[in-house]
């Protein structure tokens, strides 16, 4: 190196002086004092506070974007500086005879840090732009003792001098042309001096060129979203995602066999480009529109992830195709070195993501090890659970659900009033700078009453901060049959809870499963009932109509069944509304009165494919709900639904009350029925009009001890679902008919787990953002956080976490996913309950909803053929394996067994049966085929039914089993939304989602000399739900004979599990007349089964007797 190319480390290089640009010195009447990120009441402020900060906060993603060029703009973090470091250099004279120097730059910046590969000119070029900015500055011009001191400086020592043009950004004006190789250290040393000055002044290092030139952007410095990865202006071809129509290609005369170069050179002439950033992060990449600062585009690494370059791929020589399964994009890089930068950084980054491999089961994410979580037996738990996890949100609640019910309480009893609501919670939150974004399916109106676009309006005029999007549009997406079936919350990306769960009416319950729930408020019988009353419930229909209407809704006003006071029409003071709509059309009376709905109020959205605001119903109305129910069998039977009911009403004696007063005392205590006296009083609980207050929308019901408040109070198979608009009006007469209780299955997953649920919800959501609200700027694409750094698991009140291997699985097609290959889907749930079943050593436990799978060709789905096999494998090999399914006693499904109204219940019965035990291609048939003459030694079936009293009347009524969920060997679960059936399994019908966990810890149990090792989560689980079936949950209830260590062990099996489940089946049919019923073979025998008068009836002291050592909820499931 030559003598002029040494730097003096004290006074800096000793180039001349003309050979520096000095333009960019800040007269000291100007100052910038501190950073700040503002966002509406939302600031991030150093240096005035103290506060120091190691990367921008998340919800930094969330701030009102600001367009690139907007003075305000900041994305760098505050109270950190910029350091920079020049450590490398290429020289090629050849091809850049101009600028042969290519410096690689190493910049850092908080926790932070990047490389830069940077040009003479690109750094001339920022100062140019920077001496603009400057001579554009409205600052006064220097007094003159500012003029007398700037001279003064020019006479003082070197050593001050130096330190003063130091502190000064000062450009080497030489170009690099004219430095020979022996100065390029000291060329380096130059240029790091100026950057390394010019970013120490805050209005230079915030201008517009310089972030440009630093490459960053206000997602840079997000820790959550991972390394600051590589980011750059490109141009992006519009239509890209659909090359076809991307440009011209003369009439389509391009199509054919022309050269591939001729093919492109239309779509890049005639084809528009736009400007955008974009950004590559740990687990997608995003452009950025700089005209307003808004994310346009989020491509997630996945399975599909392909990126290409040049001539054949793009028709350009600086262009590259970026692809994965959901979308296409074509950008032209300034470059074709940035070009193959670009190439290079993404597909790194794309080979060492989790998501573009092949993962187990084809999931489309990996295992996850050191996982935490827990699982939550009925809704009780799990809707406690989540409410407090809704409470620790800071950043982001994602919700999607097959029916969400925004009044639906989420803590009972409603002690707090509606404190603990899920739309008062959601509102708390948005409140507080959450954002909450809420998925809701959109149902096909004539098959479904489930309203989700009350849902949405409910939530989203509660406040700005509540996206919400139903999907999906059915005549245009041409999807009738198929539903989005997952049930997710994720709060923060880092709790994640799944399951059976959605957040609607009915799926509240806890291990008592309830019938009666009639308040606190006492009301006389004579009031009420009529002399002949009639019980209504799932096993016995509703034969006689000596009943008029007017009677009908007589006693249910009597009970207190009343619409929540709002204003009316009129203006007229707020008044509970006692008489059913329907009741005036059908005696004639002039039109009362009706509430305004909030169906009524305009919708704040612009969303393709939204509903129309729903009319005032009138007599037209019902005309059209009639045609609706019509309709609703045949949408039903064609798509097999999975969430719906209705059904049978009974007739029935009443029973002498005074003679069976002990045993309903009795059953109080067991039901956990409030109160201390089981008398007239205490079991009707309704309340005089007279005395209710309008003023709080609670204070309308009748009772104020329900657990179950309006429709929350529901029988599926007696009442469907309406007015939904109306949450606290009873859907059915409380004093008549007993709830439908409610079993399901949840799990709560926390820290990469939690990140896999929220990665398909993202997914979910941007796919639907850009087909229905492409642009409204109100509604923005969500981006998923890195996998880098977890929070330590978080203590959720009352719930025991364990530590867990788990991996994410789903059903997703084309239509669910937004994937563009209609033949692109994923069926990983499917694939993990065939290996499970088929590697499992001991016992499989079942618990679903449906059980349709079998050997024909038109049933898909595997899990039955899996039973098959393993249980085949046991019988050969002589071993021990057992198998046990518990199912709901009747389908979910509108209709009455044995009549017309019941075709979409018939169906599913049908092919359950054709599953488990009737024909040759069911499971039991083919085994019985395979040499096993006894099935029933290796797989069982069961319901689960209760009875209580109501009214002083013994009243039974199944409880329905809507989990989702298998248990192998205590050691493996599957726990999630799908159902055993084609639609859930298959993938390319209903979206679903569900977790496999596996055990890490264990406990060791010694069996006639074997040991067992039974994992602390799964076999927690499995023996929380022996004991519920089996009624061993309360503490005196405990019977030390009956062992649930190892439910593969013969004893178990037969003598307690098998044995309760017949004795529980025959009292049950002796006292109530159950079905289904192995005597009712065929409609003609189940219409006689149903006229015989029950032994509750008859016989009730009798009755009461059988029932009195009933406490287990397990049954069989007919299978003759």
């Amino acid at each position: 190196m030559s003598e002029s190319g040494k730097i003096n480390q004290d006074n800096g290089p000793t180039s001349l002086e003309s050979e520096y640009d000095e333009f960019l010195d800040i007269p000291s009447d100007f100052q910038n004092t501190g950073v700040s990120i503002v966002n509406g009441d939302t600031s991030i402020k150093c240096e005035s506070d103290g506060l120091q900060l190691s990367a921008v906060p998340f919800k930094a993603v969330h701030y009102d974007p600001v367009k690139f060029k907007a003075p305000q703009r900041q994305v760098f973090i505050p109270g950190q500086e910029i350091q920079l470091q020049f450590t490398a250099y290429e020289r090629s004279v050849t091809t850049h005879f101009l600028n042969p120097n290519l410096y690689t730059i190493e910049l850092r910046h908080g926790d932070f840090v990047w490389t830069l590969k940077k040009r003479y000119k690109h750094i001339q070029h920022l100062h140019q732009q920077l001496k603009l900015f400057r001579a554009s500055l409205n600052i006064p011009f220097p007094t003159k003792s500012h003029k007398e001191r700037r001279l003064s400086f020019k006479h003082e020592t070197n050593k001050s001098k130096g330190k003063e043009k130091s502190s000064l950004p000062r450009f080497p004006s030489k170009p690099d042309a004219l430095v020979p190789d022996e100065e390029i250290e000291n060329r380096m040393k130059q240029l790091e001096e100026y950057l390394h000055n010019l970013l120490k002044i805050n209005v230079y290092r915030d201008h517009y060129e310089t972030v440009i030139f630093l490459e960053v952007s206000h997602l840079s410095f997000i820790h959550s979203l991972g390394v600051k990865g590589k980011e750059g202006a490109i141009l992006k071809r519009t239509r890209s995602a659909h090359p076809s129509s991307a440009g011209c290609n003369l009439c389509g005369l391009l199509d054919s066999g022309v050269c591939v170069r001729c093919n492109f050179v239309c779509s890049d002439i005639c084809g528009a480009w736009r400007n955008r950033w974009l950004v590559a992060k740990d687990t997608f990449l995003a452009y950025i529109r700089p005209k307003d600062g808004r994310v346009k585009c989020v491509i997630l690494y996945d399975a599909g992830f392909e990126v290409s370059s040049g001539i054949f791929s793009t028709g350009l020589r600086r262009g590259l195709q970026i692809m994965n399964l959901s979308r296409q994009i074509v950008i032209k890089c300034p470059t074709r070195r940035i070009t193959r930068e670009w190439m290079i950084h993404i597909k790194e980054v794309a080979h060492n993501s989790d998501f573009t491999q092949r993962n187990r089961y084809s999931s489309f994410a990996p295992q996850r090890e050191e996982s935490s979580g827990t699982w939550f037996v009925d809704g009780c738990d799990y809707m406690s659970a989540v409410a407090d996890a809704l409470e620790l949100a800071q950043e982001e609640i994602f919700i999607a659900d097959w029916w969400l019910s925004p009044e639906i309480h989420m803590k009972r009893p409603a002690v707090e009033g509606d404190r603990w609501r899920l739309d008062k919670i959601l509102q708390r939150k948005a409140s507080e700078g959450v954002r909450v974004f809420v998925m809701l399916y959109k149902e096909v109106e004539l098959a479904l009453g489930i309203n989700s676009f009350y849902s949405k309006h409910r939530l989203v005029t509660s406040h700005p901060n509540i996206k919400v999007l139903r999907h999906p549009d059915h005549a245009k997406a041409g999807v009738f049959l198929w539903a989005h079936h997952e049930k997710i919350v994720v709060i923060d990306q880092n709790i994640a809870f799944l399951g059976g769960i959605d957040l609607c009416y009915g799926r509240w319950d806890d291990y008592r499963h309830r019938l009666t729930d009639l308040g606190s408020i006492s009301q006389s019988l004579s009031q009420v009932l009529p002399t002949s009353r009639r019980m209504t419930n799932s096993s016995r229909p509703n034969s006689t109509t000596n009943s008029s209407l007017l009677q009908l809704a007589k006693a249910t006003n009597a009970l207190g069944v009343s619409v929540v006071g709002m204003s009316n029409q009129n203006g007229r003071p707020e008044k509970p509304n006692f008489l059913p709509s329907l009741l005036e059309s059908e005696i004639g009376a002039d039109e009362v009165d009706k509430t305004d709905s909030i169906m009524n109020q305009p919708s704040p959205e612009n969303m393709k494919g939204d509903t129309p605001e729903m009319e005032r119903k009138n007599i037209l109305t019902m005309v059209k709900e009639n045609v609706k129910s019509k309709g609703r069998d045949f949408m039903t039977l064609l798509s097999l639904s999975t969430d719906e009911s209705d059904s049978d009403d009974d007739k029935k004696e009443k029973a002498s009350k005074d003679e069976v007063d002990d045993f309903l005392r009795e059953e109080q205590k067991a039901q956990g029925i409030r109160g201390s006296q089981f008398t007239e009083d205490t079991m009707l609980g309704g309340e005089s009009s007279d005395d209710m207050d309008s003023a709080n929308e609670l204070d309308g019901l009748s009772g104020n001890a329900k657990l179950w408040l309006g429709k929350d109070y529901t029988n599926f198979i007696v009442k469907d679902f309406n007015n939904l608009d109306m949450p606290y009006q009873d859907l059915v007469d409380r004093g008549t008919t007993p709830r439908m209780p409610w079993h399901d299955i949840g799990f709560m997953v926390q820290g990469a787990a939690a990140r896999d649920v929220a990665r398909h919800f993202i997914m979910r959501w941007n796919a639907v953002k850009l087909i229905k609200a492409k642009i409204n700027i109100s509604y923005p694409y969500l981006l998923p956080k890195a996998y880098r750094e977890f929070i330590p698991p978080v203590e959720i009140p009352d719930t025991k976490m364990y530590r867990i291997n788990t991996q994410i699985v789903r059903s997703v097609s084309h239509w669910s996913g937004g994937f563009m290959d209609v033949d692109t889907w994923e069926g990983s749930i499917h694939a993990a309950y065939v290996d499970v079943i088929s590697k499992s050593q001991r016992y499989v436990y079942i618990e679903n909803q449906f059980f349709i799978s079998q050997a024909s060709t038109l049933v898909k789905n595997q899990v039955a053929d899996a039973l098959f096999k393993r249980i085949l494998r046991a019988f050969r090999e002589g071993t021990t394996y057992k198998v046990f399914v518990v199912l709901p006693l009747l389908p979910g499904f509108e209709g009455e067994v044995g009549t017309p109204t019941g075709t979409a219940l018939h169906a599913i019965t049908h092919w359950n049966y054709a599953s488990i035990c009737r024909g040759k291609d069911s499971l039991m048939g083919r085994l019985i085929e395979a040499g096993i003459t006894d099935p029933a030694e290796y797989i069982s079936f069961h319901g689960l039914r209760t009875h209580s009293v109501l009214n002083g009347e013994l009243v039974t009524e199944l409880i329905y089993v809507h989990s989702k969920l298998l248990i192998a060997d205590d050691r493996i679960i599957i726990c999630g939304s799908a159902n055993i059936n084609d639609r859930s399994l298959l993938g390319k019908r209903d979206s679903e989602i569900a977790v496999v966990v596996q055990d890490e810890t264990f406990k060791e149990i010694r069996k006639d000399g074997a040991r067992i090792l039974s994992g602390r989560c799964c076999g927690g689980l499995r023996r929380r739900l022996f004991r519920e079936h089996l009624g061993l949950i309360e503490p005196a209830e405990d019977d030390p004979r009956i062992d649930l260590s190892d439910p593969s062990d013969n004893s178990f099996y037969h003598d307690v599990w098998r044995k309760t489940a017949q004795n529980n089946t025959d009292i049950y049919e002796k006292v109530f007349n159950c079905i289904p019923s192995n005597i009712a073979i065929n409609f003609q025998t189940l219409k006689k089964y149903q006229e015989t008068t029950p032994l509750c009836f008859a016989e009730p002291i009798t009755a009461a007797k059988l029932l009195q050592d009933v406490r287990v909820i397990i049954i069989n499931f007919k299978c003759n």
